[in-house]
């Protein structure tokens, strides 16, 4: 059997790195966070007065290009992963579409290998306004949300329904999801 990759998407602010470590921890499985907020701390890749939004091919690539080696690294493993391509795609989608397209044929065969589930947070804009921490307009970020979704739809991965996280424990949130991620692996 492939091993899995459930991939936690949604927009800034919405819980994805508390529900996917949580999510991994209750499937003994490693959690692997968004890699483009860690790289984003090397300011040779995106200056300090750079924003989410602003135009950054080099980043984007930069971000691609390590998902795709982490990818390398951990193909036999099952895993949850924090946006991963989809979400990845989407970033560079909006704000510097020549990346995504240099890397799309590596990326699209990465998605095709992997046994994929996606899973959707949403949360109402004052959630998301109260747990932001990044700086930009919350338009941009729920855009990203949106073409992630799109970019799944493309990429042929499986979505579940989305799990609000307004309002619900972690632990509430997580049980959803291990409860839709049993429901798929009994149709699958």
């Amino acid at each position: 059997m492939r091993p899995t990759t459930i991939v936690i998407v949604g927009p800034h602010g919405v819980g994805k790195s508390t529900t996917g470590q949580l999510l991994a921890e209750s499937l003994s499985l490693p959690f692997h966070d968004e890699l483009g907020r860690r790289l984003a701390r090397d300011l040779s890749l995106r200056p300090s007065t750079i924003t989410a939004a602003d135009s950054q091919p080099a980043f984007d690539e930069a971000v691609m290009a390590a998902e795709l080696h982490r990818d390398a690294q951990h193909r036999h493993q099952s895993r949850v992963v924090e946006t991963w391509h989809p979400g990845n795609l989407a970033y560079a989608q909006l704000r510097s579409s020549a990346a995504s397209s240099k890397l799309l044929g590596a990326v699209r065969r990465a998605c095709f290998e992997a046994n994929t589930v996606i899973v959707p947070l949403v949360a109402g804009q004052r959630t998301l306004n109260e747990r932001k921490t990044e700086p930009g307009a919350p338009s941009f970020f729920m855009a990203v949300a949106h073409e992630t979704l799109e970019w799944a739809a493309r990429l042929q991965l499986s979505v579940l329904h989305p799990v609000s996280t307004d309002g619900f424990s972690t632990a509430q949130v997580v049980g959803d999801i291990l409860s839709q991620l049993s429901l798929f692996q009994e149709v699958a």
